[in-house]
């Protein structure tokens, strides 16, 4: 893989970061979706929304650099490098299903299928060794953003996702990524959140989302 994509994704999300302080969409559609729930959240519930998302968008430059990296050591950074390649694709497609010129409510549908794919591709490694790839259980979270997504748009990005996830090649590279399993000093990966710590997935969205109703 060419790192170049994946520097390409974090400026993506600096630029949406940026857009976001200077226009708050994200916050304003946070307040909608609450009131569309019957929650009527104040600055600080919203802000801890947002931040919830500027993280969960933040996991995935760091998910997949990691994973990178502890391929690398094992011995199968062709594997997965296959596997970020298709985690970023959907980032530099021009056909977005939400546009990213939305700052970070438009590429919410990209770090969802970035983080949804790589969850997927953790899970079947579970299925084959016993433990996941991934030490951080993002499927809380997933849902959460799924939820803010909405349909129709959640349900094409998990048409999208199965189609990839798939697909002979990725299901060629995730067998592959099994090899690993006589590394066991590399896995799993990451070894700690730095994002979120030591907190469980689901406390972290029940306390930035649950006032607005999206956890």
């Amino acid at each position: 893989m060419d790192r170049k994509e994946l520097e390409a994704v974090e400026d993506m999300i600096a630029d949406a970061l940026a857009d976001e302080q200077n226009t708050g969409r994200l916050a304003n559609a946070l307040r909608q979706r609450a009131a569309s729930h019957g929650r009527s959240p104040g600055e600080d519930d919203v802000s801890g929304a947002v931040g919830f998302v500027v993280e969960y968008v933040g996991h995935v430059p760091a998910y997949l650099r990691d994973g990178l990296e502890a391929a690398r050591m094992a011995g199968r950074e062709e594997e997965m490098a296959g596997v970020v390649r298709e985690a970023t694709a959907y980032w530099l497609t021009e056909s977005d299903i939400i546009p990213d010129r939305l700052g970070l409510l438009g590429i919410l549908d990209d770090a969802y299928f970035s983080l949804t794919m790589m969850q997927a591709v953790s899970d079947r490694y579970e299925e084959e060794i016993g433990r996941a790839l991934f030490s951080r259980n993002l499927k809380a979270a997933n849902a959460s953003i799924r939820n803010l997504i909405g349909e129709p748009a959640a349900s094409q990005i998990d048409m999208y996702v199965g189609t990839r996830l798939n697909a002979d090649p990725m299901t060629q590279m995730v067998r592959a990524l099994t090899a690993m399993r006589a590394h066991l000093g590399a896995f799993p990966i990451p070894l700690r959140n730095e994002i979120w710590g030591d907190r469980s997935t689901e406390e972290v969205v029940e306390a930035r989302l649950g006032r607005l109703g999206l956890a």
